[in-house]
């Protein structure tokens, strides 16, 4: 398996954020989770905090998780999102084939890859929810997403603006600033 990573690096977000966000098909679909433990170079087990897969790590940027499959996205020094196709104790191989240190720093310069946090946005109830703050689905609940600003047909992951507090058992987390989407 060569370097396994070290296991601060896994386990329930945290405000400090130390933990790897990943991609991950939980069953239902494609959500974000973190890493409970690795089994191998390539193979992880995740978890959104409900449900918990074996996956293995695949390169998609774009496209649809399937079943068994999970993705890691970082920032190289200019900005840009990589995908991630095998990582160790203190090196990844992206997409490109390079190989290169990762840290979870935000530094511009410092000629590694950032890892995106796992967590530090605790779970609340969408009763808590407040107008204009962009939202993930954590648990549907018998909420009615629509009338809140999230789809007809909400599914745990799902991000949406909130435009007014929501009534309901359905809870939510305010989204992460996903990087992906910066370039």
């Amino acid at each position: 398996m060569g370097r396994p990573l070290n296991k601060r690096f896994f386990g329930t977000p945290t405000n400090a954020g130390a933990e790897i966000k990943v991609q991950f098909h939980n069953g239902a679909g494609s959500v974000n989770g973190w890493i409970v433990k690795q089994l191998g170079s390539k193979k992880f087990r995740c978890t959104d905090g409900t449900e918990t897969k074996d996956c293995f790590l695949v390169d998609k940027l774009t496209g649809a998780i399937a079943a068994g499959e999970m993705s890691i996205t970082v920032k190289d020094d200019a900005g840009a999102a990589k995908q991630v196709i095998k990582i160790a104790g203190r090196k990844v191989t992206l997409d490109t084939g390079e190989s290169i240190a990762w840290n979870m720093s935000e530094s511009a310069a410092d000629g590694a890859v950032e890892m995106e946090e796992a967590g530090g946005y605790p779970v609340i109830s969408v009763t808590a929810m407040v107008a204009g703050v962009e939202y993930i689905i954590v648990t549907t609940g018998n909420t009615v997403w629509n009338d809140f600003g999230g789809s007809g047909a909400p599914v745990v992951g799902e991000i949406f603006v909130a435009n007014n507090a929501g009534t309901g058992t359905g809870t939510v987390r305010i989204a992460p600033d996903d990087f992906e989407g910066d370039e």
